[in-house]
């Protein structure tokens, strides 16, 4: 909708990377709460965060480039362009993971804790950083006549040029076929999914609860989202489910496994 935020000459500010660099901040913030909570030092927390932000970056990109080999393997330019947006969670998440436990691994920290610490910024962060989405024009829904948005051809968002390319807009349309908002929605089920992971925080304090219910909770957003998402063929498995649903099945199956495991247990923090 509104893709570049400011203009010095020939420098561009993206708002899609002021929202996720918002989303890092606040995510930060965040985790720094529940880290004091854990007696983990507030420098050890951000340094942390550092190490996941940039695993989480690299991961989103090579993910995203994947989903989309055919077009990335011809401009390769474009691979570096990470401010256009194209980012994908999972593969950011699996990034962020990696970096994680190389970190606990370094300083001997408690994966478990950490995971349960770092859950609510990882929440609060999808809810910032999709507003990024919807403001870039990625990571849109399929199209749709019935509560869909067009996106105007000012600065030319995904939706619009994937249209164009596609002979569904003729050239010098003003504005995309309206599509899902996709992007709005997965915000507002951050924000809600942040807002029950703190209401358990407050009430249960069973080690490994939060991570679990992360898992299942994000993981069922996705499955479902991903039903209205545009995606190319390529971002399909097994033929009959995007590899963002199948990797949702996993991770909710992961979450309940986890979830049982913890309850079990019962092992709680003395907080």
């Amino acid at each position: 909708m509104h893709r570049i935020l400011l203009h010095f000459g020939n420098f561009k500010i993206y708002s899609y990377g002021v929202m996720q660099a918002l989303a890092y901040i606040i995510g930060i913030y965040v985790a720094v709460y529940y880290g004091k909570k854990r007696k983990i030092d507030g420098d050890k927390v951000i340094d942390l965060s550092l190490w996941i932000v940039f695993g989480a970056i690299i991961g989103a990109r090579l993910w995203f480039i994947l989903e989309d080999w055919h077009y990335f393997s011809g401009n390769i330019a474009e691979v570096f362009k990470v401010w256009n947006g194209g980012l994908v969670f999972y593969g950011g998440f699996i990034g962020a993971v990696i970096a994680m436990f190389i970190y606990i691994k370094k300083y001997n920290l408690d994966s478990i804790s950490i995971m349960d610490m770092l859950s609510p910024s990882l929440a609060i962060g999808i809810a910032v950083g999709r507003i990024g989405c919807f403001l870039n024009g990625c990571c849109y829904g399929k199209i749709s006549y019935h509560g869909g948005i067009s996106f105007p051809a000012k600065d030319f968002p995904p939706p619009y040029i994937d249209q164009l390319q596609k002979g569904l807009i003729k050239p010098g349309a003003t504005h995309s076929l309206p599509v899902i908002p996709t992007q709005l929605y997965s915000s507002l089920d951050g924000l809600i999914i942040f807002l029950i992971l703190v209401f358990i925080a407050s009430r249960i304090k069973i080690k490994g609860v939060l991570v679990s219910s992360l898992f299942i909770l994000y993981g069922i957003h996705r499955f479902v989202i991903d039903f209205f998402r545009a995606y190319s063929g390529n971002a399909l498995a097994l033929k009959i489910m995007t590899l963002s649903q199948f990797v949702s099945l996993c991770i909710i199956i992961a979450g309940i496994v986890g979830l049982y495991i913890s309850l079990r247990k019962g092992v709680k923090y003395d907080f």
